[in-house]
């Protein structure tokens, strides 16, 4: 199978953000912005670890949870930023295709369906609460969910944009760098090339 990290792979931008941005110009979730800001310094200063930063982040969803359309929230999401899918992906998909992404799963999985592809690794979150359950999926905790469900000796091609997927990277037969511009390198030789890249992107 071929395996493919989302944001900024084959998708313009980070889907968490736009989720939050979203969220946050509906009414009654503005005030939630500066929490979410707040949470997220603690986490780039090292004061918090990611996986719990994130389920304070959402905290929002309980009162999503209380009103009852998550649903049509994530459907009105995704009907704004479809557009942002990467066209280059459209040329080589597949049907057993998996994305491997640290998004939450309830926000990927309705965008995968429609690929029409056949799996999804992803943050597993309560979506009344926030809670996460094990550690936010990025690095070699991604790794960890994805031995989970399909084992580590099936990936043929992997693709991402972020060294920082290098854990997983290392178990696929081949293993592709997406370039902003759309552009494929191959993995290993990219970063022996530019070692400085290693330090550029970190967790999402």
């Amino acid at each position: 199978m071929n395996v493919y990290d989302f944001d900024k792979t084959i998708f313009v931008g980070d889907t968490e953000d736009r989720f939050f941005d979203f969220m946050f110009k509906q009414k009654g979730f503005r005030h939630y912005k500066p929490i979410w800001h707040f949470w997220n310094t603690l986490n780039k200063l090292g004061l918090m670890k990611k996986t719990r930063s994130r389920e304070l982040q959402y905290s929002f969803l309980k009162k999503i949870d209380k009103i009852g359309n998550l649903d049509e929230q994530i459907k009105a999401y995704w009907d704004e930023i479809e557009q942002y899918m990467m066209p280059w992906y459209d040329d080589v998909k597949q049907p057993d295709d998996v994305i491997a992404s640290g998004t939450p799963r309830f926000i990927l999985e309705p965008i995968v369906k429609k690929l029409g592809i056949g799996g999804l690794v992803a943050t597993e979150m309560d979506t009344k609460t926030g809670k996460i359950d094990g550690d936010f999926a990025v690095g070699e905790f991604k790794v960890v969910n994805f031995k989970n469900q399909y084992g580590l000796d099936c990936i043929d091609k992997f693709y991402s944009d972020a060294w920082s997927d290098h854990f997983l990277a290392e178990y696929a037969k081949e293993a592709y760098i997406v370039h902003e511009d759309q552009t494929l390198s191959e993995w290993n030789q990219w970063f022996e090339d530019h070692p400085e890249d290693k330090g550029k992107k970190q967790f999402r």
